[in-house]
């Protein structure tokens, strides 16, 4: 970052014009958050295009107009680094400074001071460093969140991020304004969000966005409908506060050391960290799911006639729900489908466990119909299990159920996982050549077989046992294709 530094600081000397580092970088640096930087922010007096183009003479880079109206360039450096350069508003920096959103973001460096920075040249007009110091995220005008309302999310997720507090004044501004929310583009709120996901400790900052700001059912409106119902035989608190402890729950589990054996928590390790789209991880991805998992219970109320409260079918209509969120949202369908998968089928661990039936049959049939998602799946019924009992006997012994899930995680992550991608073993073309088949959905059909075959151990789980089970089933056409 040091020679880049360099190289604006030279350009800007060489044309004799004002430049300034400004926003999160110089908050990172004092923070020493240096190796976490992937962006830096400049402003220049005058327009900055031609600073921008002479500047790409000494750096190798890529020239993108973010918006020539605004004056808004990025350099993308080959190295990663993405350098923004956008025209002054005001007629110094400090005005331009104050129209940003919050003090520690407000804060300049001019680009004629020394480098390596040092604090004695930074610009902080609004108290940016001492409220660094207090580990504060506090607002400079309430005017900023009217601008651009997704800042309203922003501030949540930089305090997230940082492990910051908030000053009063910014939550009382926040939730003054909390009704704009619903003006943002649905997908600047998912970057924001998926932000927030990727921290340990989600659950926190949820509770704190929902009950300090009053910013969450600007996004998720079933929430509100959560908060009236879902108490009943089975809970002792409303639906939202169930889902929001059941996160809580599933992040101590997976972030957990010891809780699995070691093989299970490996696994679940190498399979949370799956990049689903761009940068959302199949954690991220699982924390919604365990925030969801009740949201369809709501419409799905029902007093039977003995006056007890019924939730039949919940798992559908907030699989449903889901789907709308993921669309309005801007969620991959790869997302969107996931999120679906884990709503839809949430309850299926807690049935076979009541059921008492984890026979091969019944397990197959599981692991074919979750699929990749099936250890997502076991996370959120534990967690789900886990908040429920927990909160009706804090002191309750969870043993038996995490026995369940360890024990259909193992059978998974062992019996059916290896086998999951049978290709590996035997391929469709080869089936076809063996049983002398055209190629058709038989083909699948016959890999099918293959797989329970082997699942239910019937024959060995390599090639050799693959062509003996082929001849033995299919020996008519095995033979012609012999010949």
């Amino acid at each position: 970052m040091d020679h880049v530094i360099n190289a604006v600081a030279r350009q800007a000397k060489d044309r004799g014009e004002p430049c300034y580092l400004v926003g999160g970088t110089i908050r990172d640096i004092l923070l020493n958050r240096d190796l976490l930087i992937q962006d830096l922010d400049f402003v220049t007096k005058e327009d900055p295009k031609d600073f921008v183009e002479s500047l790409l003479k000494t750096l190798e880079g890529k020239l993108i107009p973010i918006d020539k109206e605004k004056r808004l360039y990025r350099i993308q450096l080959k190295e990663g680094l993405a350098l923004d350069f956008t025209q002054m508003e005001g007629e110094g920096i400090e005005e331009d400074l104050g129209k940003r959103d919050l003090t520690i973001s407000a804060m300049a460096y001019p680009m004629e001071a020394p480098w390596p920075l040092e604090e004695e040249y930074i610009i902080d007009p609004f108290g940016g460093r001492g409220d660094i110091e207090k580990r504060r995220v506090r607002h400079i005008r309430e005017e900023a969140f009217e601008e651009d309302p997704l800042r309203l999310i922003r501030a949540p997720r930089l305090m997230c991020q940082l492990r910051f507090n908030m000053a009063e004044e910014t939550i009382q501004a926040i939730r003054k304004h909390a009704h704009l929310l619903k003006k943002v583009a649905g997908e600047r709120i998912t970057h924001e969000l998926f932000l927030i996901l990727q921290q340990d400790k989600t659950y926190h900052f949820l509770t704190f966005m929902d009950k300090k700001l009053n910013i969450l059912n600007k996004i998720f409106p079933e929430i509100e409908n959560m908060k009236e119902i879902g108490e009943c035989k089975y809970h002792v608190v409303d639906s939202w506060t169930h889902s929001v402890y059941t996160v809580k729950v599933a992040e101590s589990v997976i972030y957990a050391q010891g809780y699995f054996e070691d093989h299970i928590r490996q696994a679940y390790e190498e399979h949370s960290r799956e990049l689903i789209s761009g940068t959302h991880r199949r954690i991220d991805l699982i924390k919604l799911g365990a925030l969801f998992h009740d949201i369809g219970k709501p419409s799905a109320k029902k007093v039977d006639t003995t006056g007890r409260t019924r939730f039949r079918g919940h798992e559908i209509t907030g699989a449903e729900l889901v789907k709308e969120y993921a669309e309005r949202l801007k969620w991959s369908k790869k997302e969107s489908a996931l999120l679906y998968k884990y709503v839809a089928q949430h309850m299926t661990p807690l049935v076979l466990y009541k059921n008492n039936d984890v026979s091969g049959k019944t397990l197959y049939k599981f692991f074919t119909e979750a699929g990749k998602e099936t250890l997502d799946l076991l996370l959120i019924a534990l967690a789900d299990i886990v908040s429920t009992r927990k909160l009706l006997d804090p002191y309750e012994e969870m043993g038996m159920f995490k026995v369940h899930v360890e024990y259909i995680a193992n059978n998974y992550i062992t019996r059916y996982k290896p086998l999951e991608d049978i290709t590996g073993i035997i391929t469709g073309r080869e089936v076809m050549e063996i049983v002398n088949l055209p190629e058709s959905t038989f083909v699948g059909e016959v890999l099918e077989d293959l797989k329970k075959a082997m699942f239910f151990g019937h024959i060995p789980s390599h090639k050799g046992g693959a062509l003996k089970y082929l001849k033995k089933n299919y020996p008519v056409k095995a033979q012609k294709a012999e010949k």
